[in-house]
């Protein structure tokens, strides 16, 4: 429950980074009134950190009570990857840096899984 709760925050808070900093800033800036895109950015600003941040945190609780501790580096290393994605998006240098952070993490998770141990990771 508590990771489709992080999916759920996810889906609704990143599509509305996508229609704030997108759709409305984009539609304002060629109008009279453009002086608010500042306002709009930093309202999607919002919304997109808490989209970013809310199925993370949420995959990291529930693989915290699976599997205990041992989840911890991971989840360090998977939120300070988050706070780069939020702070530069896709970006260069930075953002890029960080996708390509992003990669390796699911080849090695995807490695790990193909392992002899990974059948004894899950609870059944």
């Amino acid at each position: 429950m508590v990771a489709w709760a992080g999916c759920f925050c996810y889906a609704a808070y990143y599509t509305g980074l996508d229609a704030v900093a997108g759709i409305s800033a984009g539609t304002v800036a060629g109008s009279a009134v453009h002086a608010v895109v500042g306002r709009l950015f930093a309202t999607g600003d919002e919304l997109g950190r808490a989209g970013v941040y809310a199925p993370t945190v949420a995959a990291c609780a529930v693989l915290l009570r699976r599997h205990g501790a041992r989840v911890l580096p991971g989840a360090a290393v998977v939120l300070a990857a988050c706070w780069s994605f939020a702070a530069s998006h896709i970006f260069w240098p930075r953002g890029v840096f960080t996708m390509l952070g992003f990669a390796l993490l699911t080849v090695a998770s995807t490695r790990a899984d193909a392992g002899p141990s990974a059948a004894g990771l899950t609870n059944p």
